[in-house]
């Protein structure tokens, strides 16, 4: 894939030490590969970011606005893109940010936001987000988002990540406590083949989870059938 053979964000802003935020990352055509990357994904049977619930209807897996995909890297087609695009991510905020560790990216975590809802405030201290300080690579795509982070002793602040912008945190700040406070509806990039979707890209280095993917696949249908035993 000739358009990420070589990722050189022009903005890229250490907010904290351990923390990168990288503005107008990716490029169009880059933008909309992973779109139709993230929707060719998303409609998998088997695995994607909807689930047919027993009366027959067709819903998100995660929650009424939210599909959701968590699996190993190894397990996505193209999965050598993939991760050469994280890979390039992290060489590119290390060269700003010495307080970043070095990364073995693991899994991906594919978001597909239908609606305005954000995501609680939260750390990713889940055994399926690593038990290391190895970074976390957050990219946007599609709908804007407004994003809070709260640092050590600081208020908290919030940013707007665009389609193409990137986030990544780790050493010192590997458990920051962030949330996504909402969506900004229609503002997808008309160059794009979504419409008023957001899309996340979200890579962890977790080898500690390899082998027990099926506990983290959370889904509608799963909670279902908990709920009717």
């Amino acid at each position: 894939m000739d358009q990420f053979a070589n990722i050189s964000p022009p903005q890229i802003q250490v907010l904290a030490p351990g923390l990168v935020f990288m503005k107008n990352a990716l490029n169009q055509e880059q933008q909309i590969w992973l779109a139709e990357y993230a929707v060719a994904s998303g409609y998998n049977e088997v695995n994607g970011f909807w689930t047919t619930l027993p009366s027959g209807e067709r819903v998100l897996n995660n929650d009424t606005g939210r599909g959701r995909i968590y699996d190993t890297i190894q397990s996505f087609h193209h999965h050598d893109v993939v991760l050469s695009i994280c890979n390039q991510v992290i060489q590119a905020a290390q060269s700003r940010d010495s307080k970043l560790p070095d990364m073995n990216p693991t899994h991906l975590l594919l978001l597909y936001y239908a609606t305005q809802d954000g995501m609680y405030w939260h750390k990713d201290s889940d055994p399926n987000d690593g038990d290391n300080d190895h970074p976390i690579v957050s990219i946007s795509i599609g709908n804007s988002c407004s994003f809070g982070y709260k640092l050590m002793g600081r208020a908290e602040e919030y940013i707007t990540l665009e389609s193409g912008d990137i986030l990544v945190w780790g050493g010192p700040n590997r458990m920051l406590l962030h949330c996504v406070e909402s969506v900004q509806a229609n503002t997808c990039p008309s160059y794009l083949p979504i419409d008023n979707v957001r899309l996340n890209f979200t890579y962890r280095d977790a080898p500690n989870v390899i082998g027990k993917e099926s506990l983290y696949k959370q889904s509608v249908e799963n909670t279902y059938s908990t709920l009717m035993k």
